[in-house]
């Protein structure tokens, strides 16, 4: 069966445990654009991690191998995408067996997780990916090109093309101090969610109080 094995056959496997909860519990899982830059993960999905009180998320980059062969090239290769997720899965078809000892253990120094691909292609994470400290740019960059932006308020991921009610503030003097302002055209720019402009347009048509609690007279 390894020899009628495709590589989108083992990426739509992926995608299904990112966003099963006895997976990762992804809330997005992104289509990857032929465009994207280099490093271009396989997959990647977005997980919430604030619970109630934040909006913090985890960017979760993973790279698809039809095997084990050239094991350490291809983790060293899928490492790579530290730079801007922050915990990076190297998923390999291992029909009949598990990661070895020493897989496991390449693994862990270059700080990356395992999963293993059955032949019915279901998911098993070997090795728990750590926590990575990527870079801010590139990982704000590598939303922009899957369609995703953060929110400068909550701190939320959210898809650009599937929401209405969302702001963009353009920062032209910030730009301008930074020279990034060319021909009187600003690039800068900050993203507010939908909730947050509710929530403000909310604040700013409210009446204040006072500190008793009732309506201050003008």
């Amino acid at each position: 069966m390894a020899n009628n094995i495709r590589a989108s056959d083992l990426r739509d496997a992926v995608t299904s445990w990112l966003v099963a909860p006895s997976g990762a519990g992804c809330v997005f899982v992104p289509a990857i654009p032929s465009t994207l830059r280099d490093p271009r993960p396989d997959a990647v999905g977005i997980r919430h991690t604030g619970g109630q009180l934040g909006g913090d998320f985890e960017v979760i980059a993973v790279g698809v191998q039809l095997s084990t062969k050239k094991f350490i090239s291809a983790s060293g290769h899928v490492s790579s995408h530290s730079v801007h997720a922050d915990r990076i899965y190297l998923a390999c078809y291992v029909p009949g067996s598990e990661f070895s000892e020493e897989q496991l253990n390449v693994a862990q120094h270059l700080g990356i997780g395992l999963i293993r691909i059955d032949r019915d292609l279901v998911c098993y994470r070997s090795l728990l990916a750590p926590a990575n400290r990527s870079m801010t740019p590139a990982r704000s960059e590598l939303l922009y090109q899957l369609g995703l932006v953060s929110c400068q308020l909550c701190g939320v991921a959210y898809s650009l093309s599937a929401t209405d009610g969302d702001a963009v503030l353009w920062n032209e003097l910030w730009a301008d101090r930074f020279g990034r302002l060319r021909n009187e055209s600003v690039y800068d720019r900050r993203y507010l969610c939908p909730d947050c402009v509710r929530n403000v347009r909310d604040l700013s048509s409210s009446e204040p109080e006072d500190s008793t609690g009732s309506h201050s007279e003008g």
